[in-house]
């Protein structure tokens, strides 16, 4: 069984990184209000967080067709850690047990993506150091 290539791997990663930040932004800027009342975070925060998600969205697929992807995945792998970690803390203001598990889901996806990120790169490099020493 072959193994998928570090480049594709990362362009995929990439990819439904920003298919997932599109439906992501789209769903927490429309739905602001209501997830501000079992989160304790303002709306407006919630509305621009949103909105800023979609527009990174835009960056991570321009990043996927206007950069060297190693660089792009680094990008977008240190975008994710914060992420994560920032979703991972907005649960610490959830009301309610399962409030705090649907948001600690979402930190875990988005640090998943970003572990997608970290193989893609580290087989990318492999790849070129097998090119390198043959």
């Amino acid at each position: 069984m072959s193994r998928i290539s570090g480049r594709s791997l990362g362009v995929w990663s990439l990819r439904l990184d920003a298919a997932y930040c599109l439906i992501l932004g789209i769903l927490v800027a429309a739905s602001a209000p209501q997830i501000a009342t079992v989160v304790a975070l303002p709306v407006p925060l919630l509305l621009t967080t949103g909105l800023i998600v979609v527009v990174w969205s835009g960056l991570v697929l321009w990043m996927v067709f206007r950069m060297r992807l190693r660089l792009a995945l680094g990008l977008v792998l240190g975008v994710n850690v914060v992420a994560a970690s920032l979703i991972a803390a907005a649960a610490l203001t959830a009301s309610g047990t399962l409030i705090v598990i649907a948001v600690l889901a979402v930190a875990l996806d988005v640090a998943l993506f970003a572990v997608s990120q970290v193989v893609a790169i580290r087989r990318i490099a492999a790849q070129a150091a097998t090119v390198a020493v043959a």
